[in-house]
């Protein structure tokens, strides 16, 4: 036992290698529990889905194990984090902590992904943790894996395909890995919405790097029957189903109000610059405190210098393939995100660049990492700066955002709608439809039959969503939850209320340390 740890403690990397790991699992798995306790109805729609198939095979609506799962009246529900999570439904009781954990998951095997493609490209161990723990310290990655959204799926595939493609340049089988590459973009397009379009883009930036200069790789080829199947499965689905596809994209595309083509093309690069800006990389990131923390940008800003140095490389070495397809990607990732309008610089539709940033990452860290072990004083600045910026992040990531964002991610709805259940003992419950898809909240927590609901919905739980005339007509002994919007009916007795104690960052000036926010009521009619 003496002698093998001697012999382990004389190959530090595979120490420091398992320590990195370890301490970023225990970051991403940790924050599980400081996430915010509140479900976006998004995150509850994730989650009831996953529970009905799990436990009926079917969705809220009855349809038997769906390719698309239909949500808030479209298709805005992807299959693979659901099919993911369904499992874990039927072990574990279907709470917030659970029904995040395969983002959680999926951000730690990002982080591998990221590490495998850093070795191929640069054959450094030391690369590769760099990179790893620039992916997994990143916030756009933190805000990703603590929440429930089908982006981190997205984010996952791509980077899997992009280690399939640097195995392929690195090593043998290169149509195996080739193919490989196929099969994880195939996959994305089945995990969020920008895919259906940038996989596209991502098979011709792999054409363009692999058969425009020599060497020629013929066997890239191999990944274009794993892309083909997947994108005639989605269009056999779409004639199918007329429309669902595209409803919610015809809602917040910058075409939506039929602007000539001078304004659309106006709007696109605006959008797409804005995606490239240090404010949304570095600074500021996006304003929705579901997609971003308020706290910096959806990157260090410590890494700013390593991905400019990792684009100058790529463009000195254009020739060679993996380079090339760096470039490409970086430039094509932008495009879904900068097609829509709503909520622009959206942080999930855009986080498509992340994979590509990352291969920007490796890069530059190979060209740095020369220059740090020649200048100590150097590298000792830059760790410094680094373990500020991230040690300041990191801290309100877990101090701060849950507070700040509780109102965000819909914290006390959930919680109104279980205690008014339990209060109305027979009565009819009705959910103001002013709260946020309050329904989803009340299959979540309440966890109704799922071909009961289909048959009867909200009726499935005794409860119905009632606009302001509905309120006012409530029969006497109703319970009403409300939302801070609402003016509760004459004669209404106020039960109970919802509030919590919202913190903002120090970088936020103007606005108090702290505020007390109404999230929802109880009433009696």
């Amino acid at each position: 036992m003496t002698a093998a740890v001697r012999h382990l403690l004389r190959r530090p990397w595979p120490i420091a290698i398992a320590g990195a790991a370890s301490g970023l699992a225990a970051l991403h798995l940790s924050a599980l529990a400081t996430a915010p306790p509140g479900l976006y109805n998004d995150e509850a729609s994730v989650g009831y889905n996953a529970w009905a198939i799990a436990h009926g095979g079917v969705d809220e609506h009855g349809v038997s194990w769906p390719l698309f799962f239909q949500g808030f009246g479209d298709y805005s529900r992807y299959p693979v984090y659901i099919y993911v999570l369904a499992p874990l439904t039927r072990v574990f009781p279907l709470t917030a902590s659970v029904v995040r954990l395969p983002a959680a998951l999926c951000g730690l095997a990002l982080c591998a992904a990221a590490a495998l493609a850093a070795w191929h490209i640069s054959r450094s161990r030391a690369v590769s943790v760099l990179t790893m723990l620039t992916a997994g310290l990143a916030p756009w990655l933190a805000v990703l894996s603590r929440t429930a959204f089908e982006t981190i799926t997205m984010t996952l595939a791509l980077m899997v395909a992009v280690w399939c493609l640097t195995a392929a340049e690195a090593g043998r089988r290169r149509a195996a890995w080739f193919a490989g590459s196929g099969v994880a973009l195939g996959v994305a397009i089945f995990t969020y919405a920008p895919p259906r379009i940038f996989v596209g883009m991502a098979v011709v930036a792999l054409l363009v790097a692999w058969l425009a200069l020599p060497p020629r790789r013929p066997s890239c080829l191999m990944a274009l029957p794993p892309v083909g199947l997947a994108y005639t499965a989605l269009l056999l689905w779409g004639h199918a189903h007329p429309g669902a596809l595209t409803a919610r994209f015809d809602l917040l595309s910058i075409t939506g109000d039929h602007a000539p083509f001078a304004t659309v093309a106006r709007r696109f690069v605006g959008n797409y610059i804005e995606y490239l800006t240090p404010s949304f990389l570095f600074t500021h990131g996006d304003g929705n405190l579901r997609h971003s923390t308020g706290f910096g940008g959806m990157l260090m800003v410590s890494t700013a210098p390593v991905i400019l140095l990792g684009l100058i490389a790529c463009l000195r070495r254009w020739r060679e393939p993996v380079a090339r397809f760096a470039v490409l990607g970086a430039v094509f990732s932008p495009v879904p995100a900068a097609l829509t309008m709503e909520g622009t610089p959206h942080a999930l539709r855009a986080a498509t660049m992340l994979p590509f940033l990352l291969m920007l990452t490796a890069y530059g860290w190979q060209e740095l990492l020369p220059l740090l072990t020649r200048r100590l004083l150097l590298a000792a600045a830059l760790g410094l700066a680094v373990a500020v910026e991230t040690g300041g992040y990191w801290y309100d990531l877990y101090a701060q955002w849950p507070a700040r964002s509780l109102a965000w991610f819909d914290a006390g709805e959930g919680d109104a709608i279980v205690e008014a259940h339990a209060i109305a003992a027979g009565r009819t419950v009705l959910l103001s439809r002013t709260l946020d898809a309050p329904y989803i909240q009340a299959y979540f927590r309440l966890r109704p039959d799922p071909p009961m609901v289909a048959r009867r919905g909200l009726a499935a739980v005794g409860m119905r969503e009632a606009g302001p005339a509905d309120l006012t007509l409530a029969s006497p002994g109703d319970i009403l939850v409300l939302s801070p919007q609402d003016t509760p009916p004459p004669g209404a007795t106020l039960l109970r209320e919802e509030t919590v104690t919202v913190s903002y960052p120090l970088t936020q000036v103007g606005r108090p340390d702290r505020q007390e926010v109404l999230l929802a009521s109880i009433w009696r009619r």
